[in-house]
Order: C-alpha cells, then sequence, then structure tokens
C-alpha cells in the first residue's frame, strides 16, 4: 500500500501514533510518506524532513509538497490531485483543522475515490506538538 500522512494537524497532533504506525507500516513493506499543503521548496522540504528525523520518525518514503500553482487555492485540491494522480491508497489529514470547505473539496475532487481520506481530528493549539 501507499499510505500519506499530511504535516501539520495530522502528524503533529498524533506524533506517538504516527511515529510507531509509519514504523509499523514501513516494516511490513509499505511505502508511507508525506503529503502536506506546505510549499514545496528544497529549503522546506529539508527543514520539515529534518525536524521529523530529529523527533524519531522514521525518513519518509516520498514528500509531496504543495507546487506554485496550488500555492492561492485550497490545499484540499491539491492533496486530491496527489492523491489519484499517485495512487495513494490511504490519506490521514485533519481537512484544515476541520475546516467544512476542505472536506468538501476532498469529496468533491476525489468523488467515487473519497473512501481514501481518513479524516484525523487535529488537536488545538495548532502551534503545539503533541506526542
Amino acid at each position: 500500500m501507499k499510505i500519506s500522512i499530511d504535516y501539520d494537524g495530522t502528524l503533529w497532533s498524533h506524533m506517538a501514533f504516527f511515529r510507531c504506525f509509519m514504523l509499523a507500516m514501513k516494516s511490513a513493506g509499505h511505502r508511507v510518506g508525506i503529503l502536506t499543503g506546505h510549499n514545496d521548496t528544497p529549503e522546506a522540504r529539508a527543514s520539515d524532513i529534518g525536524l521529523m528525523l530529529s523527533r524519531g520518525f522514521p525518513q519518509p518514503d516520498f514528500w509531496f509538497g504543495r507546487t506554485a500553482e496550488y500555492v492561492n487555492g485550497n490545499g484540499s485540491i491539491y492533496k486530491s490531485v496527489i492523491i489519484l494522480r499517485e495512487g495513494i491508497d490511504i490519506h490521514f489529514d485533519d481537512c484544515d483543522y476541520g475546516n467544512p470547505e476542505s472536506l468538501r473539496l476532498f469529496q468533491e475532487h476525489l468523488g467515487n475515490q473519497f473512501y481514501r481520506l481518513i479524516r484525523v481530528q487535529d488537536r488545538q493549539p495548532a502551534s503545539v506538538h503533541y506526542e
């Protein structure tokens, strides 16, 4: 399987779970990576992955950050495109901290593939990273 995890609001809201989950899935032969709304620049990617590694997460098998043509839109549109294009089987996401519009856009753009999205409840404040 190919599994992706959103960075903010998902990975950082449930670090202990996703750390164990990533390790278990990777050891079982699955590909696990990050699909985030962060802008995808080499510097931002290196910084984000570096933070993950410093907190005991394994190296992600892939990384998809939002590209320039999607920067001004809702991240759910970009993520839906990547889920379908890259054949991601399961994507964990907080849907922009529970934004109903983000969830609606996932539904609209994933269509009959909406089952690929697993909605995760974020924790507040979002500036705190939770074990």
